[in-house]
């Protein structure tokens, strides 16, 4: 559309989201509007990140994609050694090659802060450890060693395994958490 020298266009471009309507909405009233991909939240750039390895050495699993109970994970056969826990007695304590991997899991894009509780139950499971300071709230499942976030309409399951240490799978399970609200929840 071509307009006189005095005109101005007042129609704004809704579909482009750096359009004068997109950036007039208050920050706080914002809302990431989940594609039903988890590859949205869990970037295998997030992965690496998290895991400091290569990314094109990594896997990627997605299982029972577009369905409830869908797990995204990248992984890393080169992993750590652990202890074979499973085994016969005589080998119980031997060393197996353990592969890394980061996963999410159990995301709803259109959560609310009562659901959420009421999906998790924290009174009901003592293994449930609230961690400060992620998302509006976050759980530490301690026999599970898995997070579990919500923030701003989004509830997500994290976990990171890396180790036989379970304080440093914790410690980059939440470090991943905190990774995707910055760059992927937070305006």
């Amino acid at each position: 559309m071509r307009l006189k020298k005095n005109e101005q266009n007042t129609s704004r471009d809704t579909k482009n989201p750096t359009s004068d309507t997109a950036n007039s909405i208050p920050k706080q009233a914002r809302k990431f509007v989940f594609s039903g991909n988890y590859g949205d939240l869990l970037t295998l750039d997030f992965a690496s990140r998290i895991t400091r390895l290569a990314p094109t050495n990594a896997k990627k699993l997605n299982t029972s994609k577009g369905m409830l109970g869908e797990v995204l994970r990248y992984y890393w056969d080169n992993g750590w050694e652990g202890a074979n826990g499973n085994s016969t007695p005589t080998r119980k304590n031997a060393k197996i090659n353990t592969p890394t991997f980061v996963q999410i899991k159990w995301v709803d894009g259109e959560a609310d802060m009562e659901s959420f509780l009421n999906f998790i139950e924290p009174e009901e499971h003592p293994a449930l450890v609230k961690i400060t300071d992620v998302g509006e709230t976050a759980y530490w499942h301690t026999q599970k060693n898995q997070l579990e976030v919500y923030y701003n309409g989004v509830s997500f399951t994290l976990q990171v395994d890396i180790s036989n240490e379970p304080s440093i799978n914790k410690e980059k399970t939440i470090a991943l958490a905190r990774l995707i609200i910055t760059e992927k929840l937070k305006y």
